[in-house]
């Protein structure tokens, strides 16, 4: 059985390496000369999902991550150490092994862009000529801009805006990421600052409009930040997150990744639940609805409450936040694991405190 999977990227890569598995004969078109170009992600996973990736050949850890600093509008903060850790990975890198692995597996079409699909073929272009490739399958990987979701009419996520910079950065504590929250840095989500080493971090933010308005006031006016980063950046990248997980399956045509909304809706962060995504398709393979059915299930929790987490970010008030950042000083986060979001059920149940200023949390 022929399968064409359109981008290689994490989730292209870790679709073909798992169907590869199962004897299928893939293809992976990717636009770009080289995987992991432009980087649009801060590039912050779970320990738990490094480990699951180093499976495949990935060494491409840059910090160890402990736990995280919450920062209220004034610059107040708390610290939070949860049940899992984090890893920052070189995102170029990680995608570039990744792909490479793929290739292994499967047929790799570099600077092959999808233009189209229909009747059971995509259209592409390579060294500026149009060609054809039928399949049985179709898998679109091709991110939140997907030619293979708007070909076949797929429903669309809510998409957020992001900018990011690389920064000299005096961090607090290196291995502690560091989350701004309020509506002067975002709106209707955060922004943050992950660090790399002693003194450069990613520093960046995602909102519903005007990142880089945000940015800045960030970068400029915020009590902490403003007195801790250089006066230069050495890399600006941009990019769009899917927020929300769309039905991705119709007849022989599946979407993955980005495409499909497979983003935690509370970070935008991807890879674990693309990693998930692919391991399932890979697992009911060639069966596309028990591929949607069996993903669902597993892990509808984990958006429902991504999603409960999110809309938070719309609904608290400064003050809310401030509240926040004073009650927790004196919590524990033990119980919060990053990449489960059902985990704060518990946490809630224990600290009712939290719960009377998140109000809006249960309809």
């Amino acid at each position: 059985m022929k399968v064409c999977v359109v981008g290689g990227r994490v989730a292209g890569s870790l679709t073909a390496l798992n169907l590869g598995e199962r004897d299928a004969e893939v293809v992976v078109f990717e636009e770009h000369r080289d995987s992991g170009f432009p980087v649009s992600c801060a590039g912050l996973i779970s320990e738990d999902c490094y480990e699951r990736l180093r499976n495949f050949g990935v060494n491409a850890k840059q910090n160890e991550i402990k736990g995280a600093f919450f920062f209220s509008p004034s610059g107040k903060y708390v610290e939070a150490i949860g049940k899992s850790r984090g890893v920052v990975v070189e995102r170029k890198l990680m995608d570039s092994q990744l792909l490479r692995r793929a290739s292994k597996v499967a047929e790799v079409r570099m600077s092959s862009k999808v233009v189209g699909v229909e009747r059971g073929e995509v259209t592409f272009i390579v060294n500026g000529r149009e060609k054809k490739e039928s399949f049985d399958v179709l898998v679109g990987a091709d991110g939140v801009n997907s030619v293979v979701a708007k070909s076949f009419g797929f429903k669309r996520p809510k998409i957020f805006l992001a900018v990011q910079i690389l920064s000299e950065f005096e961090a607090i504590d290196e291995k502690f990421v560091e989350l701004y929250f309020g509506r002067r840095y975002s709106e209707g989500f955060f922004a943050y600052a992950v660090p790399i080493e002693e003194d450069l971090a990613k520093i960046g933010v995602v909102s519903k409009t005007n990142p880089m308005v945000y940015l800045q006031r960030l970068i400029n006016e915020h009590p902490s930040v403003s007195e801790r980063i250089g006066k230069g950046f050495l890399e600006l990248n941009v990019g769009a997150i899917p927020i929300g997980l769309v039905d991705f399956v119709r007849e022989n045509v599946a979407l993955i990744g980005d495409s499909a909304g497979m983003v935690k809706p509370y970070t935008g962060g991807g890879i674990y639940y693309t990693l998930i995504g692919a391991e399932v398709l890979g697992k009911t393979f060639p069966n596309l609805k028990a591929f949607e059915k069996a993903y669902k299930k597993r892990m509808w929790k984990e958006y429902y409450f991504g999603e409960k987490i999110r809309k938070l970010y719309e609904t608290l008030k400064d003050e809310d936040y401030e509240e926040l950042v004073k009650i927790a000083s004196d919590l524990s986060f033990e119980d919060l694991h990053m990449d489960k979001p059902s985990s704060i059920l518990k946490f809630l149940i224990k600290n009712p405190k939290i719960l009377k200023v998140v109000r809006f949390f249960f309809p």
